[in-house]
C-alpha cells in the first residue's frame, strides 16, 4: 500500500492524474478512510476536472484528520476551484497556522487570496513568505509574479519569472507567463516585444507541447499583428477616399502610403520573428478563413495600386473598395474567442463590429442624403438586414455556449 501511495504521488508530480487515480483506487477500496490516499485522490480529481468528487474526498479527509495541514490545504484547493473563496482562504490560513515554517502552506494561502481577487496585498505577503522559507522553489516565484500582475506591477512580475527560469530554465509555466506579458501588455507598434513574446511562447510549447494556453496566445500574438496591419491599410485608404472630392493629389498620396505603411510594418515585425515562426505564420494564413482574408487583402492592395495611375473619376470607387476590403481583412484575422477554438468562423467580437457598422450604415443611408432616392432605402434595408442576421448569429452562439 505504501509503495502504491508513493507511486501515485510521483505520477501526480509528473502531471499524470489518471495514472495516480488508478493506483489510489484500490487503496481507498480497501481502506476508505485512508487520509493520505484521500488527499492525493483529491488532487488527482481536481486535475481531472472533477471538483465535485474532489470536494467529497477532501471533506472526508478533513473529517478524519481535522488538524492535518495536508488535508486542510487540499480542501482549500477544492474551495478555490468551486469559487468558495472565503472558505478557501480560511482553510489555507488554518493550514499555515498549523505549519508556519512550511512554505507550501503559505504558497496555498497566496493562491487562495489571489484567486479571490480582493486581497492582492495579503497575497503578496504570503507569496513572499513562501519564497523566504524556500528561495530555491521556482513555483513560488511564479506565484509571486501572478500577484504582481494582479497589482499591475509588470516589471516586478517579469523579474520574478526570470528568477523562476534561472532556477528551472525549462519551466513551461514561467516561459508562458513571461511571454504572455509581452503579448498581452503591448501597444500595436511595440513589434519587438510582440515578436519576443511569440518566440517565448514557442519555447513554452517546446517545454510542454500539451499547453493549450501557450498555443492560443501564440495564435493571438500573430493575429494581433495581422489585425493591426489591416487596420493601418483600411484607415489610410479611408483617408484617401475622403480626399477624392477635394484633392486628387492628396488622395493618391494616401493610396501610396496605404500600400507602403502596412508593408513596412509587416517587414519590421517579420525581420524580428524567428524563422520557424515565419513558417507558422505562413501556415496560419493558408487555413480556414485566413485564405479568404488573403483574397480580401489582394482586393484591398490592387485598387490602391491602380489609384496611383487611374483617372480621377475612378478614385472614389477604388479607394472605397480598398477601405471595405481592409475592414474585411481586419474582421477575418481577428483572434478566436477562446483556447481550442477552430478559427473557422468569425470571432464574436468581429460579429459585433459588423452589427454596429451595419446599423450605423443603415441609419446613415436611411436618414441622410448620402445616397440618392432610388438607392437610399434598398441600401439602408440591406444594412439593417445584415445587422439582424449577425445579431441572430451572436444569440445562437451564446445559446450554444451557455
Amino acid at each position: 500500500m505504501t509503495q502504491n501511495l508513493d507511486l501515485a504521488r510521483l505520477q501526480l508530480g509528473r502531471g499524470e492524474p489518471a495514472a495516480a487515480a488508478e493506483l489510489l483506487g484500490p487503496i481507498l477500496a480497501a481502506e476508505p478512510d485512508h487520509v493520505p490516499a484521500l488527499v492525493l485522490m483529491t488532487h488527482a480529481q481536481l486535475a481531472l476536472k472533477k471538483p465535485e468528487l474532489a470536494d467529497e474526498l477532501a471533506r472526508r479527509a478533513v473529517e478524519h484528520a481535522p488538524e492535518w495541514p495536508d488535508a486542510l490545504s487540499a480542501l482549500s484547493r477544492v474551495h478555490t476551484e468551486m469559487g468558495r473563496h472565503d472558505e478557501a482562504i480560511a482553510t489555507a490560513r488554518a493550514a499555515a497556522d498549523r505549519q508556519p515554517l512550511n512554505p507550501f502552506r503559505h504558497h496555498r494561502l497566496a493562491w487562495a487570496l489571489l484567486e479571490d481577487g480582493r486581497f492582492a496585498v495579503e497575497a503578496e505577503h504570503a507569496a513572499r513568505e513562501a519564497i523566504r522559507l524556500d528561495p530555491q522553489e521556482a513555483d513560488f516565484r511564479i506565484t509571486y509574479a501572478m500577484v504582481m500582475k494582479q497589482l499591475n506591477l509588470n516589471d516586478r512580475a517579469r523579474q520574478a519569472l526570470r528568477d523562476a527560469l534561472a532556477l528551472e530554465p525549462d519551466n513551461p509555466i514561467a516561459r508562458h507567463e513571461l511571454a504572455a506579458l509581452d503579448v498581452v501588455h503591448h501597444n500595436p507598434f511595440a513589434l519587438t516585444r510582440l515578436a519576443r513574446g511569440a518566440s517565448g511562447l514557442v519555447g513554452a510549447l517546446r517545454s510542454d507541447p500539451k499547453q493549450e494556453a501557450s498555443r492560443f496566445l501564440l495564435d493571438l500574438a500573430l493575429r494581433q499583428f495581422l489585425v493591426w496591419t489591416a487596420i493601418i491599410l483600411a484607415f489610410l485608404a479611408y483617408l484617401g477616399w475622403r480626399f477624392t472630392e477635394t484633392s486628387t493629389g492628396t488622395a493618391r498620396i494616401f493610396a501610396a502610403v496605404a500600400v507602403l505603411a502596412p508593408a513596412t510594418y509587416a517587414g519590421y515585425f517579420l525581420r524580428r520573428l524567428d524563422p520557424g515562426l515565419r513558417r507558422y505564420l505562413r501556415d496560419l494564413l493558408t487555413e480556414g478563413r485566413q485564405r479568404v482574408a488573403l483574397a480580401a487583402a489582394a482586393v484591398a492592395v490592387i485598387p490602391l495600386l491602380l489609384a496611383l495611375v487611374a483617372p480621377e473619376p475612378w478614385l472614389p470607387v477604388l479607394l472605397g473598395t480598398a477601405t471595405f476590403a481592409g475592414f474585411a481583412v481586419r474582421l477575418l484575422t481577428a483572434p478566436v474567442d477562446e483556447p481550442g477554438g477552430s478559427g473557422r468562423g468569425l470571432s464574436t467580437a468581429s460579429l459585433w463590429r459588423i452589427a454596429v457598422v451595419g446599423a450605423a450604415l443603415g441609419i446613415g443611408f436611411g436618414f441622410t442624403d448620402a445616397l440618392t432616392d432610388p438607392w437610399r432605402l434598398p441600401v439602408a434595408g440591406t444594412a439593417f438586414a445584415i445587422t439582424a442576421v449577425v445579431l441572430v448569429l451572436i444569440a445562437r452562439r451564446r445559446q450554444r455556449l451557455s
